[in-house]
């Protein structure tokens, strides 16, 4: 007999009225303990994905503004270095003595 089988035949076979009561009782509760913990994971998910959608909202819009930042960088360095060659080439004297008096800082890599 399995074991879904014998539980079966105990709980007809069972005579005291007041056992089968108090487990009625005891599913009850626990159906109620497991419905309200399923309404507040339910409510967390909620807010937790509210939150989440929020703070990649945020993340998204700082990731554009640095890109964009880092390619406008990028052109004002790129112009920066065209404009120190053509002042190498037109006056090569003065930025020999430029050099000489505010050297290049070094920056050590990591």
């Amino acid at each position: 007999m399995s074991l879904p089988q014998q539980v079966a035949k105990e709980l007809l076979n069972a005579s005291n009225d007041a056992d089968l009561k108090q487990m009625e009782q005891d599913q009850t509760e626990c159906l109620t303990i497991y419905q309200s913990t399923h309404d507040r994971l339910e409510a967390f998910n909620e807010f937790s994905k509210a939150r989440y959608q929020n703070i990649n909202k945020h993340f998204e819009s700082h990731t554009t503004m640095l890109k964009e930042m880092k390619r406008d960088l990028d052109s004002v360095f790129a112009k920066l270095r065209k404009i120190n060659i053509k002042l190498q080439q037109k006056y090569p004297d003065e930025m020999r003595q430029a050099r000489e008096k505010h050297p290049a800082p070094e920056i050590e890599e990591d």
